[in-house]
């Protein structure tokens, strides 16, 4: 199989997955913690703002924002229709979208109003943070497709360490810019991991079932 997870990996995702349903609870039931925490580092970070940590934040959110993460899922998508690897590609776009909605839902169920002082163009419920959602989604998908067929083992470090920084970056901006709460980023990221490693245990399934089913797909590589 060209995408495959291990059993560490599936513990891994659960346990993340657990951790950001009860961050959502508690957040739901208005329950002290994690708010003091949240409240508390969204107060730090207003002191540390200056014109050039704007701009460089800006450019961060920007960078990482959920129709920006849709075109690199689709760039993605397209190199490897071009390696003649369309169930990949069709698993890639799919992924992404599928799990886009799921976090509109869970927006809708935890309902939670942005912080104090966040943008005008920040609209909608705060947890989970989209941005970080969608970024790091990109990013774990390129961990299980990417990653693994670069030869070169110093090629492949640098290029984890960038992608993950540029993660990071995007998880720090919404904090910066008052988007989200820390949880908010924080189950943003553990519902991306957990949603990727659950996608990826489903393309078994999704891969035989295209190959046996479709005739455009009879020859396929899966």
């Amino acid at each position: 199989m060209i995408i495959a997870v291990q059993p560490k990996q599936k513990r891994r995702a659960v346990f993340v997955a657990l951790l950001a349903i009860i961050l959502g609870a508690l957040i739901g039931t208005n329950f002290p913690f994690p708010g003091n925490i949240d409240e508390a580092v969204r107060a730090f970070m207003t002191t540390i703002q200056t014109p050039y940590g704007d701009i460089m934040m800006a450019i961060s959110t920007f960078l990482g924002s959920p129709a920006m993460d849709i075109i690199y899922v689709v760039i993605l998508a397209v190199i490897l229709l071009l390696a003649d690897l369309k169930i990949p590609a069709i698993w890639t776009i799919s992924t992404m979208l599928l799990g886009q909605g799921l976090m509109r839902i869970i927006k809708m169920l935890v309902n939670r109003d942005r912080p104090v002082g966040h943008l005008l163009t920040d609209s909608g419920s705060s947890f989970p943070s989209q941005h970080t959602f969608g970024a790091f989604v990109v990013i774990f998908i390129m961990f299980l497709l990417v990653m693994p067929n670069i030869s070169s083992a110093v090629t492949r470090i640098l290029a984890k360490w960038a992608i993950i920084t540029v993660g990071f970056m995007t998880m720090l901006s919404r904090l910066y810019l008052s988007a989200h709460f820390l949880s908010d980023v924080l189950a943003g990221l553990f519902f991306a991991y957990a949603w990727v490693i659950l996608a990826a245990a489903c393309y078994p399934k999704m891969a035989n079932y295209l190959k046996n089913n479709f005739r455009m797909f009879q020859h396929e590589e899966i």
